[in-house]
């Protein structure tokens, strides 16, 4: 049997059928006639970009609505040394400080939806950029493609006076967590204002006037201040706003759940980048299924395994018979 290539639609089709090995290994050995050479040398040629992702999922988005939400995520690869684009950083997943890949996402959600329409990996070494730095670029492609969402939603980590306020140079609706140190009114801390529930338009310190919501979890009792730069938000606005931002965590958990982002092991950096940018498209297949038909990331993986059951079942290849 001749040998073929490995390409993009091979390995996302791989990365949605396998269940927990997501090495070139273990596709060689499901794809006779795709030898694990080729695929750690389509791996480490193949060069994915940010910008392909957009080409496909441009159709799928309402760029007249919808919020644009803000993350970063850990790839987890803590018995990787060698593994390039990982370092030591704090992983909000394990609330401890973890050896990965970080991951920056730019989701776009409207209702329910958990579209990626860009991303960045972390990695000052290679590129010079902060979080920051990686943050106002997807924002500034967003504008100019077209994107005219209701909000930038996104953490404290972006939050800056410097973030914020070039948000506002840009005329951008932006919603944010605030620690409860932010000097609000010309010296108070946040936490020492009286937040009504309809909440409260204050000063925040170097950026201007804003819009502070305190809100209170109804069982832990844990406190969270919101802010945007539109005085006009209400309460249910930002509730609404509030719930989008979880889109952006039910995603990744979705990545890490179903594609196997975290468990490719090359070691080169654009081997690691092509299998994210793959794992992110096969992601993107799976969401486009539960839009149009109701079935879950995680029934759909199922399913693959349910239909090799019942082949087997028909043919199976074990024998039942001890002579």
């Amino acid at each position: 049997m001749d040998k073929i290539k490995c390409s993009k639609e091979l390995y996302c089709q791989f990365l949605l059928a396998s269940q927990k090995e997501f090495s070139a290994t273990t596709l060689a050995s499901l794809k006779s006639n795709v030898s694990h050479d080729k695929v750690t040398r389509w791996l480490s040629n193949t060069k994915l970009t940010p910008r392909i992702l957009w080409k496909h999922v441009e159709n799928l988005i309402d760029k007249e609505d919808g919020f644009l939400v803000f993350d970063d995520s850990v790839l987890a690869k803590p018995y990787s040394q060698e593994i390039k684009l990982t370092k030591w950083q704090y992983s909000g997943n394990t609330h401890r400080i973890t050896r990965g890949i970080n991951l920056i996402s730019m989701l776009w959600t409207k209702t329910d939806e958990h579209i990626p329409v860009d991303f960045r990996i972390y990695s000052k070494t290679e590129d010079g950029k902060s979080k920051n730095d990686h943050f106002r670029d997807m924002v500034l492609l967003s504008v100019h493609r077209g994107l005219k969402v209701r909000a930038y939603v996104f953490d404290t980590w972006y939050s800056s006076i410097n973030n914020l306020k070039w948000l506002n140079r840009l005329n951008l609706t932006w919603v944010t967590w605030l620690r409860s140190n932010r000097i609000v009114d010309y010296g108070e801390h946040i936490a020492n204002k009286e937040i009504p529930d309809a909440g409260l338009a204050v000063h925040l310190k170097a950026v201007g006037f804003v819009k502070v919501f305190k809100m209170v979890h109804p069982q832990t009792g844990d406190i969270e201040y919101l802010a945007t730069n539109d005085l006009g938000y209400s309460v249910l606005d930002i509730k609404k706003v509030a719930a989008q931002r979880w889109k952006i965590e039910e995603y990744h958990r979705g990545l890490k759940q179903t594609v196997g982002i975290e468990y490719c092991q090359a070691r080169l950096a654009r081997s690691q980048r092509t299998h994210i940018f793959c794992s992110l498209m096969a992601f993107v297949f799976l969401e486009v299924k539960r839009l149009k038909t109701g079935t879950t990331w995680y029934q759909s993986k199922r399913d693959i395994i349910q239909q090799a059951m019942r082949y087997y079942l028909e043919k199976p290849s074990i024998s039942l018979n001890f002579s």
